[in-house]
């Protein structure tokens, strides 16, 4: 398993020659959300696993209307991949994107709840067992390896105040019956929660629920 440098390999390619203008457009388009993009900021890397990771899995590549990795992996995008690297593009295709609740940790288990399938998941000798907080809620993607899944680099932790907000959005997500319509109404709450943990970055003198709420002063 090497999704890591995989993911890294595909950034290189994307970040030169015929793409190197989707990418620019890219990174304006996310920085628009997620604030600025400094690279002395002490959250620099954090946004920048943030970006790789919504710009490979989510965004839309404007010539193909799929994300780039789920372009590479149907031959809509051309990419310089080994045999190897095309099967493991294949699991970074079956990730799983959502929001979750922590419970524990066990050895080098992590034990989480999917919030909106409401299932319950262990990912086994995870090599990420810390910076995690009892009932916390936190956007991450998984990628399936083996019997177990592995996290990508990318998370976005949510205060514990805006834990009923999120909770009450998650349920009417749910409820959604219609499945293409329920996906895409998840992928805009993530998104839409991704701005608001920014916010309450940015105007923490802010009470927290002027922030995360359906109807803010604030623009969002």
């Amino acid at each position: 398993m090497n999704y890591d440098g995989l993911i890294g390999k595909m950034m290189q390619q994307f970040s030169t020659g015929d793409f190197l203008t989707e990418v620019n457009a890219a990174k304006k388009q996310f920085f628009e959300s997620a604030g600025v993009f400094d690279e002395y900021s002490t959250d620099f890397e954090q946004k920048m696993s943030q970006f790789v990771d919504w710009f490979l899995f989510s965004r839309p590549f404007a010539s193909q209307g799929d994300p780039p990795i789920k372009a590479a992996r149907n031959g809509g995008l051309r990419l310089n991949l080994n045999a190897d690297e095309v099967n493991l593009l294949e699991n970074l295709d079956q990730s799983r994107h959502s929001l979750f609740e922590f419970l524990k940790t066990k050895n080098s288990d992590v034990y989480l709840r999917d919030l909106f399938a409401n299932e319950k998941l262990i990912l086994k000798n995870s090599a990420v067992t810390i910076g995690f907080e009892k009932d916390q809620i936190f956007e991450a993607r998984l990628i399936p390896y083996q019997e177990t899944f592995v996290f990508t680099h990318s998370f976005c932790f949510h205060p514990p105040k805006a834990s009923k907000y999120i909770l009450k959005e998650i349920k009417r997500v749910r409820k959604i019956k219609n499945e293409e319509e329920r996906l895409r109404e998840k992928e805009a709450l993530i998104m839409k929660l991704f701005k608001m943990r920014y916010k309450f970055e940015q105007y923490r003198h802010v009470d927290i629920k002027e922030i995360y709420t359906n109807e803010p002063r604030l623009r969002i």
